[in-house]
């Protein structure tokens, strides 16, 4: 999903904010390059596309960062974002000799595309336990990934709210503890959004607080019900049983209407004498189930 402040930006070509579009659906660590655009896109040409390039690289879309590994070879990672960002760093360049530092690194959020030019290695060789660039960790956490992807598009919603990419990082945690107390993204949403003051003077500190002093109390999961699926039935069957028959078509209980004794008023009275038809022949089954069981 892109903002409309991005596809109606004046300042871009029609071919840059296709550029964007199209580099942000590839996912991260995706080989794509100038040429490659612009085979794809013959009647546009090299040129075309790399002054495309250029204009997001302008506008702080577009950003490269090239640093040598551990085996000594050059590497250049592409970083394109959905917004602006005015206070952009790369993450620290990989070491080139030396044994690795203990502990985990950082890691970029996932609303960064990690693009990796060609002739160069796809994925930097990491440690045990580190997250790539642009990646997440084995076994993360998906809601602080919605969270933070949440929180980076407030600014096309209301530009007041503009985040970098670090700040909505920061905060995505938050974010994620109201998405895991049954907060929909719309609800959240209109949260940050909603009532806020006529000039705002640091976005990362008004979002913040609003995630800490609103955060909901946790939801209670309802419990559903499904029907007995015997025709003309219709009673609820327990929790918990998703499908099948009631105990009452089951022939373990009988209707509540004719649940015995069935008078006290007359002591001795059956109500069962007054059924006939069909409708004595169930009971008449019921109860002779009853007696083989007992």
């Amino acid at each position: 999903m892109l903002g409309n402040d991005v596809l109606r930006n004046r300042e871009l070509s029609f071919t840059a904010r296709g550029i964007l579009g199209y580099l942000l659906s590839l996912p991260d660590g995706a080989d794509e390059d100038v040429r490659k655009l612009a085979d794809k896109n013959p009647r546009i040409g090299r040129k075309g596309i790399r002054d495309a390039v250029d204009e997001l690289i302008a506008k702080r879309y577009y950003f490269r960062h090239t640093y040598r590994d551990d085996r000594g070879r050059v590497r250049t990672d592409t970083y394109v974002f959905d917004t602006p960002q005015d206070d952009f760093s790369p993450l620290p360049s990989i070491p080139g000799t030396g044994p690795a530092t203990p502990g985990a690194a950082g890691r970029l959020p996932s609303v960064v595309k990690d693009l990796v030019s060609k002739n160069e290695t796809k994925t930097p060789p990491t440690s045990p336990g580190t997250d790539t660039p642009g990646h997440e960790a084995e076994g993360g956490d998906e809601r602080t990934s919605e969270a933070a992807r949440l929180l980076s598009r407030l600014g096309a919603l209301d530009s007041r709210l503009k985040l970098s990419a670090r700040q909505a990082a920061a905060l995505a945690p938050l974010a994620a503890e109201w998405l895991r107390r049954g907060v929909t993204v719309a609800e959240l949403t209109d949260a940050m959004v909603q009532g806020l003051p006529p000039r705002v003077y640091s976005a990362a500190k008004l979002v913040g607080d609003r995630l800490r002093r609103k955060m909901p109390r946790p939801r209670r999961e309802w419990k559903t019900y499904a029907d007995c699926a015997s025709p003309g039935c219709g009673r609820l069957l327990p929790a918990g049983q998703d499908s099948g028959i009631c105990d009452v078509c089951a022939g373990i209980a009988l209707p509540p209407m004719f649940a015995e004794p069935a008078c006290e008023a007359e002591p001795g009275h059956d109500l069962l004498g007054h059924v006939t038809g069909a409708g004595a022949e169930l009971i008449a089954s019921i109860r002779a189930r009853r007696a083989a069981r007992a």
